[in-house]
Protein backbone atom coordinates (compact mmCIF):
# COMPACT_ATOMS: atom_id res chain seq x y z
CA UNK A 1 0.00 0.00 0.00
CA UNK A 2 1.23 3.66 -1.18
CA UNK A 3 1.57 6.19 1.66
CA UNK A 4 -0.40 9.53 1.11
CA UNK A 5 3.27 10.98 -0.08
CA UNK A 6 3.89 8.35 -2.68
CA UNK A 7 0.00 8.25 -4.02
CA UNK A 8 0.44 11.68 -4.33
CA UNK A 9 4.17 12.78 -5.10
CA UNK A 10 5.27 9.57 -7.15
CA UNK A 11 9.21 8.81 -6.84
CA UNK A 12 10.13 10.90 -9.93
CA UNK A 13 9.34 14.46 -7.80
CA UNK A 14 12.31 12.96 -5.46
CA UNK A 15 14.55 12.52 -8.67
CA UNK A 16 16.96 15.70 -9.09
CA UNK A 17 20.20 16.05 -11.63
CA UNK A 18 22.00 17.09 -9.05
CA UNK A 19 21.39 15.51 -6.01
CA UNK A 20 20.92 12.90 -3.69
CA UNK A 21 20.01 11.64 0.03
CA UNK A 22 22.10 9.06 1.98
CA UNK A 23 23.41 9.07 5.06
CA UNK A 24 25.66 11.87 6.83
CA UNK A 25 28.66 12.59 9.14
CA UNK A 26 26.68 15.81 9.76
CA UNK A 27 23.40 15.05 11.32
CA UNK A 28 21.86 11.72 10.12
CA UNK A 29 21.05 12.23 6.64
CA UNK A 30 22.45 14.74 4.22
CA UNK A 31 22.24 16.04 0.37
CA UNK A 32 24.67 14.80 -1.63
CA UNK A 33 26.07 15.82 -5.11
CA UNK A 34 25.30 13.25 -7.67
CA UNK A 35 28.34 14.90 -9.67
CA UNK A 36 30.16 17.89 -10.36
CA UNK A 37 28.37 20.94 -10.12
CA UNK A 38 29.38 24.33 -10.99
CA UNK A 39 29.11 27.55 -9.08
CA UNK A 40 26.31 29.36 -9.55
CA UNK A 41 24.25 26.46 -10.31
CA UNK A 42 20.64 26.36 -8.75
CA UNK A 43 20.45 22.55 -7.96
CA UNK A 44 17.08 22.18 -5.86
CA UNK A 45 14.27 24.19 -4.62
CA UNK A 46 13.00 23.89 -1.17
CA UNK A 47 9.55 23.12 -2.08
CA UNK A 48 6.56 22.58 0.27
CA UNK A 49 3.22 24.26 0.72
CA UNK A 50 3.18 27.83 1.28
CA UNK A 51 1.83 29.10 4.81
CA UNK A 52 1.24 32.55 6.14
CA UNK A 53 3.58 34.02 8.61
CA UNK A 54 1.15 33.54 11.48
CA UNK A 55 0.66 29.48 10.40
CA UNK A 56 4.99 29.56 10.27
CA UNK A 57 5.51 30.89 13.22
CA UNK A 58 3.38 28.32 14.70
CA UNK A 59 4.48 25.27 13.10
CA UNK A 60 8.11 26.30 14.50
CA UNK A 61 7.38 26.92 17.69
CA UNK A 62 5.86 23.24 17.77
CA UNK A 63 9.37 22.12 17.09
CA UNK A 64 8.74 22.17 12.73
CA UNK A 65 12.39 22.27 12.03
CA UNK A 66 12.00 22.77 8.13
CA UNK A 67 10.12 25.85 7.84
CA UNK A 68 11.57 28.44 5.70
CA UNK A 69 10.59 32.01 5.53
CA UNK A 70 10.04 33.21 2.01
CA UNK A 71 8.81 36.83 2.24
CA UNK A 72 7.25 39.26 4.62
CA UNK A 73 3.51 37.34 4.25
CA UNK A 74 4.74 34.11 3.77
CA UNK A 75 6.74 30.36 5.00
CA UNK A 76 7.27 27.17 3.08
CA UNK A 77 6.35 24.17 5.35
CA UNK A 78 9.39 22.08 3.90
CA UNK A 79 8.50 18.96 6.20
CA UNK A 80 6.97 17.42 3.78
CA UNK A 81 8.17 13.85 2.03
CA UNK A 82 8.79 15.22 -1.34
CA UNK A 83 11.23 17.89 0.00
CA UNK A 84 14.64 17.00 -1.20
CA UNK A 85 16.15 20.17 -0.07
CA UNK A 86 15.14 20.12 3.59
CA UNK A 87 17.95 17.26 3.52
CA UNK A 88 20.95 19.70 3.19
CA UNK A 89 22.61 20.36 6.36
CA UNK A 90 23.92 23.43 7.85
CA UNK A 91 28.12 23.99 8.20
CA UNK A 92 29.76 27.15 9.26
CA UNK A 93 31.92 26.91 5.73
CA UNK A 94 28.87 26.06 3.40
CA UNK A 95 29.11 25.26 -0.36
CA UNK A 96 25.39 26.88 -1.30
CA UNK A 97 23.73 29.13 -0.45
CA UNK A 98 19.63 29.55 -0.07
CA UNK A 99 18.62 32.34 -2.71
CA UNK A 100 14.91 33.42 -2.66
CA UNK A 101 13.59 34.18 -6.91
CA UNK A 102 9.98 34.16 -8.12
CA UNK A 103 8.37 33.29 -5.05
CA UNK A 104 10.89 30.25 -5.05
CA UNK A 105 14.02 29.21 -2.87
CA UNK A 106 17.25 27.79 -4.34
CA UNK A 107 19.97 26.12 -2.78
CA UNK A 108 22.71 27.58 -5.24
CA UNK A 109 26.31 26.62 -5.42
CA UNK A 110 28.58 29.32 -4.14
CA UNK A 111 31.87 27.49 -5.62
CA UNK A 112 32.28 24.58 -7.59
CA UNK A 113 31.12 21.28 -5.79
CA UNK A 114 32.58 18.33 -6.27
CA UNK A 115 30.83 14.97 -6.89
CA UNK A 116 29.95 13.11 -3.85
CA UNK A 117 30.62 16.27 -1.68
CA UNK A 118 27.79 17.05 0.94
CA UNK A 119 25.67 19.82 0.31
CA UNK A 120 25.14 22.47 3.00
CA UNK A 121 24.54 26.04 3.70
CA UNK A 122 24.37 28.52 6.29
CA UNK A 123 20.63 28.05 8.03
CA UNK A 124 20.60 31.85 9.16
CA UNK A 125 19.14 30.66 12.42
CA UNK A 126 18.70 33.74 14.72
CA UNK A 127 20.92 34.70 18.11
CA UNK A 128 17.81 34.70 20.47
CA UNK A 129 18.07 30.34 20.33
CA UNK A 130 21.41 29.73 19.72
CA UNK A 131 22.51 27.61 22.45
CA UNK A 132 19.58 25.49 21.59
CA UNK A 133 21.07 24.97 18.21
CA UNK A 134 24.49 22.93 18.88
CA UNK A 135 26.43 22.55 15.50
CA UNK A 136 27.98 19.53 14.26
CA UNK A 137 28.93 20.32 10.93
CA UNK A 138 32.98 19.04 11.89
CA UNK A 139 34.13 22.27 9.89
CA UNK A 140 37.95 23.04 11.47
CA UNK A 141 36.38 26.80 12.11
CA UNK A 142 32.97 25.62 13.66
CA UNK A 143 31.35 28.37 15.75
CA UNK A 144 29.91 25.68 17.57
CA UNK A 145 26.08 27.21 16.62
CA UNK A 146 23.86 26.79 14.60
CA UNK A 147 23.74 30.89 13.58
CA UNK A 148 23.86 33.11 10.66
CA UNK A 149 27.12 34.19 10.23
CA UNK A 150 26.39 37.95 10.40
CA UNK A 151 25.09 37.03 13.87
CA UNK A 152 28.22 35.67 15.20
CA UNK A 153 29.66 38.59 16.88
CA UNK A 154 26.44 39.02 18.62
CA UNK A 155 26.84 35.47 20.09
CA UNK A 156 30.74 35.92 20.90
CA UNK A 157 29.54 39.12 22.95
CA UNK A 158 27.09 37.03 24.89
CA UNK A 159 29.24 34.54 25.71
CA UNK A 160 32.12 36.86 26.46
CA UNK A 161 29.31 38.42 29.12
CA UNK A 162 28.46 35.29 30.71
CA UNK A 163 32.08 34.48 31.34
CA UNK A 164 33.00 37.78 32.52
CA UNK A 165 29.83 38.28 34.36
Amino acid sequence: MKSVAEENFPAEKMENAYVFVDESDVHHKGLFAKKDIPKGTQMVEYIGPLVPKKEGNRLSKDGNVYVFSLDRKYDIDGSVPWNLARYANHSCRPNTESVGRDNQIWLEAMRDIKEGEEITYDYCYGVSEYKDNPCECGHENCFGYIVSQKHIHKVKKNESDENTG
